[in-house]
């Protein structure tokens, strides 16, 4: 978790300072060069703010105003792509006062980082989805609850306008959700509806697909694909990131599977500073886990073995065995699948898709 902290003030050094002290991850402070002097070994001093958001806005996941609110939007704007991807912003004024939720308050979970800031830090939150004012379902947090990628996120203004206007939603998958969803239903009061439109009820929903031939079911449908593949890679050195995503899209499609799903993208330590899979793992928001050959030569299973890369790298099986890793034991969907110097296996993961709590 990456986050960074603007501020132009001294007053707004205080009120940095203090939200850094409550944070976990990685937390880098900017502060305008006109007072970073007294700060030289606490923070980055910078000239022209704009050229901050720069460099930080795509590769951060929080980031922090210390000003105005005019000064963060007019800063950010340029940069806004999707509320899939932009990353949590929020506002605190030089006082300390007031933290106000700016940006990808579901996705990004700003508006959770903003409740639980405020309250280390002494501010008042300000939320103004309208989801969150009204107490209503949200199926942007609920994916992101759920370990789920949003594949259309233009359908969320419309699942979202729907039940707001206390218009039926219903919300479908198969069965391994069956009880989430059941529970789901109960938590918000029937503002979302369990249902299979057998009978075509439902014009607008939300359904949880896990493969490319599943039978959509509502006409104007959300898509939600669980993220729980595990994605082993082995490969050449030098690849690209473009050859890495092409072999594995190609896998993929293969298989009927989702790139959507991948949860996570692993190799042997020897592929630790690989570019190309590194910039694949980033274009797919997952983490990259690499694992040493001693620690892959101990993981379970059947695995196609190579001498040659056994004497290369200290392990007969990269992609198999790393993704067998870190799926924690998961079942193996595709084997080892060779394209133009690029390996590729992939494993269900074992990730627990959580259940809200009963109300």
């Amino acid at each position: 978790m990456r986050t960074i902290i603007i501020t132009f003030t001294h007053e707004g050094m205080k009120v940095a300072k203090k939200a850094s002290e409550a944070m976990d991850g990685e937390v880098i402070i900017y502060c305008h060069q006109r007072c970073a002097d007294t700060y030289k070994n606490e923070a980055v001093p910078f000239v022209a703010v704009g050229s901050v958001i720069k460099s930080e806005f795509a590769v951060s996941d929080r980031i922090l105003f210390v000003c105005a609110v005019a000064i963060a939007v007019r800063t950010i704007a340029p940069y806004l792509k999707s509320k899939v991807t932009d990353p949590a912003v929020l506002v605190a004024d030089e006082g300390g006062k007031y933290l106000i939720s700016l940006l990808s308050g579901h996705i990004g979970r700003a508006n959770e980082w903003c409740s639980k800031l405020a309250v280390r830090i002494g501010a008042m939150p300000v939320i103004t989805t309208a989801t969150d004012a009204r107490g209503m379902f949200a199926v942007d947090i609920f994916a992101t609850e759920h370990n789920m990628r949003i594949v259309n996120p233009v359908m969320i203004k419309d699942i979202s306008g729907r039940i707001l206007n206390n218009e039926p939603v219903g919300i479908t998958g198969n069965d391994k959700y069956k009880n989430l969803l059941k529970v789901t239903e109960e938590r918000w009061n029937g503002q979302i509806k369990y249902t299979d439109n057998s009978n075509n009820e439902y014009e607008s929903g939300v359904q949880i697909i896990t493969g490319k031939d599943d039978k959509i079911v509502f006409k104007r449908t959300l898509k939600l694909v669980p993220q729980e593949l595990a994605v082993g890679i082995g490969c050449k050195k030098g690849k690209s990131a473009h050859e890495i995503e092409r072999a594995v899209k190609k896998t993929f499609d293969k298989a009927g599977l989702l790139l959507e799903a991948i949860a996570v993208v692993a190799s042997v330590d020897r592929k630790a500073d690989e570019a190309g899979i590194i910039e694949f793992a980033r274009k797919c928001k997952v983490p990259y886990k690499t694992y040493t050959p001693e620690y892959l030569r101990d993981v379970e299973g059947d695995f196609v073995s190579s001498a040659f890369v056994e004497e290369q790298i200290g392990v007969g099986n990269v992609c198999e065995r790393s993704a067998g890793a870190a799926s924690s034991g998961g079942e193996k969907l595709v084997g080892k699948t060779a394209d133009n110097g690029v390996t590729v296996a992939i494993y269900l993961s074992l990730i627990h898709i959580s259940e809200p709590t009963r109300p």
